[in-house]
Order: C-alpha cells, then sequence, then structure tokens
C-alpha cells in the first residue's frame, strides 16, 4: 500500500496593420492572449530531497518571469480568485507554501502527511488541502487549519462546485468521489466508481478531478487505467468511458463543451505516454487526439478558451497549443518535472490588463486613421476612439493607485476613495467603444472583434480590482455580513457581464456592460469599507 501511495504521489500584443494597401488591425492572426499568469510547480529529481519551485509564467508572452523556492516536491497549486495568493501543497516536505503574487514571499503551513491536490472556494475564504489521511480546511484570513475532513482511503484530489455549495474529494484508494458540505465541512455523500471492462484488471483509482463549468457535471479520470467518469452532480449518476492510461490531469475549457486528458501511461515508469486526448464532454466521444507530448502529466485552458497549457514531465517545460487548431505555438522551459495538479492559471494584474486594453485600442484607431475599409464613417469613428483613449488617461494617474512603503505604485489596488475615478474612466470608455459600433460607424468585421475584446479586458480589470479588495477584506479579518454583501455584488456584476458578452443587440449590451462596471465598483467600495 505505501509503495503504491508513493507511485500517486510521484505521479506528477501586438497588432499589426495590412489589407491590401490599406492598413488593418490583423486580428485573424495571433494576438496576446490577455495579462493572465501560470503557476507550475516543479517537482525536481525524485528522492533528492532538494526543495521544488514555482516557474511564474506570464502568459502574455509565454515566458518565466520568476521562479519562486517552495517546499519539498510540489505538486498541487491553487491561485486565490483575486490572483494575490498562490497555495502549493509540497508532498514530501508536508506542508503548504503560501506565495504572495506581488512580492513573491511566502509563508509556510504545516499541512500533514503527504499533502497533494488543493483547491480553493469561489469566495477564496477556505482553501482545502487533500493529504493522506483527511482534507484540512485552511482559512484564508489567518492561513491556519481550521478544520479535518475525513472523506475516504488516501484523499488525493479536490474540485469545488461553482456555486461553492461542496467540495468534490477523489480518493484514491478506496475508488470514491466524496462530496463535502462546505458549509458544515460534513461528507453528505459518497460515490463509489466502478471502472470500466478495460480496467477491470486494474479496479478504480480516481485522481484528476474536475467540474463543469456550470457545475452539471463533476469528471474523474483513472490513475491507474483508462476510465474516465462524469458524474452528475444532482443525481450522483455517472457514466464511463475509456481513453488511454495512468491518467494524472484533466481540463475542461470555458464554455464546457471539450474535455482534455493527458495520457501519462506512467507504469512501469518513467512514463511513455505523448498524446492527450480531447472528449466531448456532452457524451464522452473523442474528438482527436493531440500527439508528439514529453510525458504529459497536467493541463489547464486559458481562461478566453483561446490556449492550452501542458506539463511535460520528460522535457522539463510546458507546451503552449493553440485550442483550435492544436498546433504548438510556444515551448516554455520550466524546472525539473513540472506538475501543476489543480487549476493552475490566475488572473491578472489589473492595471496591465488597462495599460494592455488602451494599447490596443490605441492600434484600432490608427487603423481607421489609415484608411481601414469596413469603416462608414471614418471622422465620427476616430471621434468616438479618441474620447475611449482619452478616458484612459484617468486611471493612470498615480493618486488612483495605492504606493506601498517603498513608494512603488501598487498594480493592483486603488486608494480608498480616489479609486472610483478609474471605474468612472472604464465606463466611459466603454460607452465610447460602443458608440462607435452601435451607430454603424465601424462595421469592419475584424475591428468590431477586437474591440469588443478590448471591452472584455476592461471589465475583467474592473472584477479583478473588485476581487483583490475583498481578499483584502478577508486578510484583515472583516465580519461575515460585510463580505457577504460584497461578494453577492460581485456575483451581481459577474452576471451582468456573462449576459452582456451574449447579448446581441448593440445599445442593451452597452448597458450591461456598464452596469456590470458600476456592480464591480460597488462591490469595491463595500470592500473597502470592511478594511480600517
Amino acid at each position: 500500500m505505501e509503495t503504491q501511495t508513493r507511485q500517486f504521489n510521484r505521479a506528477k500584443t501586438s497588432s499589426f496593420l495590412v489589407l491590401g494597401v490599406l492598413a488593418l488591425v490583423a486580428l485573424l492572426a495571433p494576438v496576446a492572449p490577455g495579462q493572465y499568469y501560470a503557476y507550475v510547480t516543479n517537482y525536481g529529481e525524485e528522492g533528492s530531497h532538494i526543495k521544488g519551485s514555482v516557474s511564474i509564467i506570464d502568459l502574455a508572452t509565454n515566458s518565466v518571469v520568476a521562479t519562486v523556492p517552495v517546499g519539498v516536491s510540489p505538486q498541487g497549486v491553487v491561485a486565490n480568485p483575486a490572483g494575490t495568493a498562490v497555495y502549493v501543497a509540497n508532498t514530501e516536505s508536508n506542508d503548504v507554501t503560501v506565495i504572495n503574487t506581488a512580492t513573491r514571499a511566502t509563508t509556510t503551513i504545516p499541512a500533514g502527511n503527504g499533502p497533494v491536490g488543493i483547491a480553493v472556494h469561489p469566495n477564496g475564504r477556505r482553501i482545502y488541502v487533500a493529504n493522506a489521511d483527511n482534507v484540512l480546511v485552511i482559512d484564508r484570513a489567518t492561513n491556519t487549519i481550521i478544520d479535518k475532513i475525513v472523506s475516504g482511503t488516501r484523499p488525493i484530489a479536490l474540485a469545488v462546485h461553482p456555486d461553492g455549495s461542496v467540495v468534490y474529494v477523489a480518493n484514491v484508494m478506496d475508488g470514491t468521489v466524496a462530496v463535502v458540505d462546505t458549509k458544515t465541512d460534513k461528507v453528505i455523500d459518497t460515490i463509489k466508481l466502478e471502472p470500466t471492462a478495460d480496467d477491470e484488471g486494474w479496479g478504480s483509482f480516481p485522481v484528476p478531478i474536475v467540474v463543469h463549468p456550470d457545475g452539471t457535471y463533476v469528471y474523474v479520470a483513472n490513475r491507474l487505467g483508462s476510465t474516465l467518469w462524469a458524474i452528475n452532480t444532482a443525481t450522483h449518476e455517472y457514466m464511463a468511458r475509456s481513453f488511454a492510461q495512468d491518467h494524472c490531469g484533466i481540463a475542461i475549457n470555458p464554455a464546457g463543451t471539450v474535455l482534455y486528458l493527458p495520457d501519462y501511461a506512467g507504469l512501469p515508469e518513467p512514463p511513455t505516454g505523448t498524446t492527450m486526448d480531447v472528449i466531448d464532454a456532452r457524451t464522452l466521444e473523442r474528438i482527436t487526439t493531440i500527439k508528439g507530448l514529453a510525458g504529459p502529466v497536467y493541463v489547464a485552458v486559458h481562461p478566453e478558451g483561446t490556449r492550452l497549457y501542458i506539463t511535460n514531465s520528460l522535457g522539463d517545460s510546458v507546451a503552449v497549443l493553440n485550442a483550435a487548431t492544436y498546433e504548438v505555438v510556444a515551448d516554455i522551459p520550466v524546472g525539473k518535472c513540472p506538475q501543476g495538479f489543480g487549476e493552475f492559471i490566475g488572473p491578472g494584474v489589473p492595471r496591465l490588463l488597462m495599460d494592455d486594453a488602451a494599447t490596443r485600442l490605441g492600434a484600432v484607431k490608427d487603423a481607421v486613421a489609415a484608411g481601414a475599409e469596413g469603416v462608414n464613417s471614418p471622422q465620427e469613428a476616430l471621434k468616438s476612439l479618441e474620447t475611449a483613449l482619452t478616458a484612459a488617461t484617468g486611471y493612470r494617474l498615480v493618486t488612483f493607485w495605492s504606493v506601498g512603503s517603498d513608494g512603488v505604485e501598487d498594480p493592483r489596488r486603488l486608494r480608498r476613495v480616489e479609486g472610483t475615478v478609474v471605474f468612472a474612466s472604464e465606463r466611459k470608455m466603454v460607452e465610447a467603444i460602443f458608440d462607435a459600433l452601435r451607430r454603424g460607424w465601424i462595421v469592419n468585421r475584424e475591428l468590431e472583434t477586437e474591440l469588443l475584446a478590448i471591452v472584455d479586458e476592461i471589465v475583467r480589470a474592473d472584477r479583478v480590482l473588485a476581487a483583490v479588495a475583498i481578499d483584502d477584506a478577508i486578510t484583515a479579518k472583516a465580519e461575515a455580513a460585510g463580505l457577504d454583501q460584497a461578494q453577492e455584488l460581485l456575483k451581481e456584476a459577474d452576471a451582468s457581464a456573462k449576459q452582456a458578452a451574449v447579448w446581441p443587440q448593440p445599445d442593451k449590451k452597452t448597458i450591461l456592460f456598464q452596469d456590470a462596471i458600476g456592480q464591480y465598483k460597488e462591490a469595491w467600495e463595500a470592500a473597502r469599507k470592511l478594511v480600517p
């Protein structure tokens, strides 16, 4: 049993102008996906007992911007919703490292015997860690263990329902998934998983787990075998299919339509897997198989659904694939035996998101000024774009941003009072951009797509500003009632932004996006009031 358990532990924008003689922002060419960050755990040499590390990757440039030392044999990793902290489960040193993403300073929390999986509650207040004996509940405010949950034999992986009501725990040694109520920290059901016929000689050893974005299904894959289970979260009934063998990681795209399942093929060691199956999330039918990988362990999907990030244990790299064509667009060198067990992509920095949006907006204006096709009224279009760019300067004054003890501007946090001006600037930018679209001044499809992407980036920046303020209130140990109010406002803003993204009519779309920004401002204000 001990040998088998150890085997599980080891398992590891620029735009260019071209359109004939006319200039046009070339949106059909690859552009920077946006300011997000990946946090890849580097397990290190097996048996070396040397501390591992986390490679921080800027997904806009596909480059490692920092490497942070952590504990021994790090595997599980998750960023909190605000992107201000990253939690890392160190299996051999029996602890969790907490990384401050602004300063990259670290703190350590004892985490019992052999922690592996880790997940965070959507509200950011609780972190869940699966070790060899139980599931630990860590309080974000104090970074201390406040509860221990016995979920089954050898809990190893975790996933939280999008609404935060339950945590799903994969118990690897008894072939079950436990359902834990997050209010009581009690197991309310245990789902026994049976393997497909292909795995009858092996049995069920559930490890990789992910929840559908709308919370309707939980997907779990077999660590020693080929089975993939899709569990209905309402009935806890499941269907099962077979795909390759020995799975460590799994991911689903933001639309909830496609699953990604790497083939680790880890026994006998070293791993021999070179493929990843792409699977229809509804039917569990194979769409295609991606080849040419090097011991793929874990996979994550860019929040915009445009890229796939696969940790290659034999290549000591992260392969970046185009999610539409499956072509490799980058191969990022990281540390020894990279992992990333969990959702290892976190949100970016608000000020950088805003700067990127302004830069892209300037490129669109240049394209219109150069005579791009599909612009019915260049003069009026340029007026609207100039209005948006002028509004963009409204967030750049240092008086609106917090300043640390070192005198350096903090690109994640706004000042308590003056920061409201930033949200007003963002609303003005969105209004001016949609003015050019809804009046029919810009009908070029590529330019329209880019302008909508810019609006999305602005709104995402405002969401992170609110989430950071809420996290500050959490770490300030604000009372639960105040936090609940701020987070309810955040949910309302998310709902408006989601509705706006799919609303076809431009006038209503404009109103919904502006409503979302206003609601993010209200959430930010409510959270700021909770901080002394």
